[in-house]
């Protein structure tokens, strides 16, 4: 599968890499500087920076986006936002909306301008298309969702050089998501033990940021027919809680003065709750380990990714333990 604009691209959340993409659509019509910046619903450029620092930052992953230097001055970027449908990862945007008056365009025409732009920047990785009233769609493929998967399940996460702890939490309320995360490491060493799954380094003192596998590289994500493996409910719910998660973990961290900070205790609980749902009602050995390895190692590539994010929040955001069993 061809997935080279997300495999090679340096965001590291897919709302950045929207962004990102957004801001080279219009870029590209030339109307970068006439953008009202009443318009923009959040911030994650810090104010006075100017475009080079910007880039230099950015490709150290603190998660700052390349930008016009009038939005960089203002803080600004555009208006996208997660559909809350699971069963689908869709982005959507009203930007056409709000650039209508000043563009002296209808939303319609605006946003299949931009749609047109942005089909070659996201291809294949999205599908891009125009809603009624001019909202612009998109909706995250198949083959770009492994590869976003395969990122989170391999690959460590940056951490920001200014980092923002959340509050406080009480031992007893995170023990939950200790538990997840303890589980998650059992699950994977046993899979190694049982040959589904090959770790690098499967025997260390402590959780490791990322258990490296030397096979399967890659996870099979992906089906013969070029379909996401992963179709149980149990399994959408858990990948869009780990995509909703990943996009709130970054850019937040540059953000200054924030308005409503994330509650990252909620976040984490979510993912915890999402996973053990998952672990519930989706088999990875017996039947599934004997007629279907490869589900078997695409649903432990989703622990792989769950026990990602769950020891960056615990160690990074709680400054708690992410302990290797319990």
């Amino acid at each position: 599968m061809d997935t080279a604009n997300i495999s090679q691209c340096p965001e590291v959340t897919v709302k950045c890499f929207l962004l990102s993409r957004f801001q080279s659509a219009i870029g590209q019509q030339g109307t970068l500087g006439e953008i009202p910046l009443n318009i923009i619903g959040c911030t994650i450029l810090k104010n006075g920076q100017d475009a080079r620092s910007t880039r230099d930052e950015f490709s150290r992953f603190t998660g700052i986006l390349p930008a016009h230097k009038k939005l960089i001055e203002n803080g600004a970027i555009f208006p996208l936002n997660r559909s809350k449908d699971s069963a689908r990862v869709l982005y959507v945007s009203a930007i056409a909306l709000k650039l209508a008056k000043t563009w002296q365009q209808t939303p319609q025409t605006i946003a299949a301008q931009l749609a047109e732009t942005l089909q070659p920047l996201c291809y294949p990785d999205f599908a891009v298309k125009v809603a009624p009233a001019g909202i612009i769609e998109l909706e995250l493929t198949d083959a770009g969702l492994a590869v976003w998967l395969q990122r989170l399940a391999q690959t460590n996460l940056p951490v920001p050089e200014s980092r923002i702890l959340s509050p406080v939490v009480s031992a007893d309320r995170l023990f939950p998501i200790q538990y997840s995360h303890a589980r998650c490491c059992s699950l994977l060493r046993m899979a190694h033990r049982d040959r589904i799954i090959s770790i690098a380094q499967p025997d260390v003192p402590t959780a490791p940021p990322i258990w490296f596998l030397a096979d399967p590289n890659p996870i099979p994500w992906i089906d013969e027919g070029d379909r996401l493996r992963l179709v149980h409910p149990a399994e959408r719910r858990l990948i869009s809680q780990l995509l909703t998660v990943l996009d709130n973990l970054y850019p937040n961290f540059e953000v200054k003065n924030r308005e409503q900070p994330i509650n990252y205790f909620k976040l984490a609980n979510s993912l915890s709750e999402a996973f053990q749902i998952f672990y519930s009602q989706c088999r990875i050995w017996g039947e599934v380990k004997i007629e279907q390895p490869k589900l078997a190692q695409a649903r432990l590539g989703l622990i792989l990714a769950t026990q990602s994010l769950l020891r960056f929040i615990l160690e990074n955001l709680f400054n708690a333990i992410a302990p290797l069993e319990l």
